[in-house]
């Protein structure tokens, strides 16, 4: 991922907004007060403006370092799935007022996914080459143990059929877009970050179903489910300069 490999002052704008990514998210965690619930220390406008700042990353490393090469298309895929998860942040966050938050927050965030297995699609076929890994093995592993963890950790028995059904749904779109990923990383060492920042990402979701389908609070749940949210997505959006550093 690093050194980014992008002209300047776009690398220097890209350093600097991953580490100012890591400071926010340390500063809220260290200085942030619990809410109510005893769900978390991270206030509202810190997490919005944080899943913000990765919009921003991604697209100053679309516009700015990506545009005109051959990595462009996958460039604008990972600022269009990091746009949609934003989306799916605001949904989330009730500043959006849909009829349903938690459906159309899983639906915003499958758009996103979708995206993400465009991107991953992309370079897989068009960089790879002879170094491609098979991919159906690796999905049946990866979605194997999505059905294992919804069915375990996320369905409620007796709850909504529409979410239940909607949640194994956004859980299987997750496993294809990890296994892609983790295809990638088997292929060139430099997207073992990505391929990490999959799995966070899949963590992230599966918590948070645990906690708000399943009805599994626990101390600090928000704040766990964030710092794997952030960090997952901002290896994938990062993920373009580790492309470019491959093949660039």
């Amino acid at each position: 991922m690093f050194p980014l490999p992008y002209r300047h002052p776009f690398d220097w704008l890209l350093y600097a907004l991953f580490m100012l990514e890591l400071a926010l998210l340390a500063g809220g965690l260290v200085f942030g007060k619990f809410n109510e619930e005893k769900t978390g220390r991270l206030p509202r406008p810190l997490r919005m403006l944080l899943s913000a700042l990765l919009v921003l990353a991604a697209l100053l490393g679309w516009q700015g370092g990506a545009q005109g090469t051959p990595l462009q298309t996958y460039a604008a895929l990972i600022f269009l799935g990091m746009a949609a998860g934003f989306v799916g942040d605001l949904i989330m966050a009730d500043l959006i007022p849909v009829p349903n938050r938690l459906i159309s927050g899983m639906i915003e965030f499958g758009i996103g996914h979708l995206f993400y297995i465009a991107a991953f699609l992309h370079l897989y076929k068009s960089f790879l080459g002879r170094t491609r890994v098979a991919l159906i093995p690796l999905l049946i592993v990866v979605l194997t143990f999505c059905l294992w963890a919804w069915y375990s950790y996320v369905r409620k028995p007796g709850g909504s059929k529409a979410i239940n059904a909607g949640s194994l749904v956004y859980g299987l779109l997750i496993g294809v877009m990890v296994a892609l990923a983790v295809a990638l990383a088997i292929g060139e060492a430099r997207f073992v970050p990505l391929a990490l920042g999959a799995w966070l990402f899949l963590a992230s979701d599966f918590i948070l179903g645990n906690w708000v389908i399943r009805g599994h609070a626990w101390r600090s749940v928000n704040d766990v489910i964030w710092v794997a949210y952030v960090c997952g997505q901002m290896l994938i959006v990062y993920s373009v300069a580790a492309a470019w550093n491959a093949w660039g």
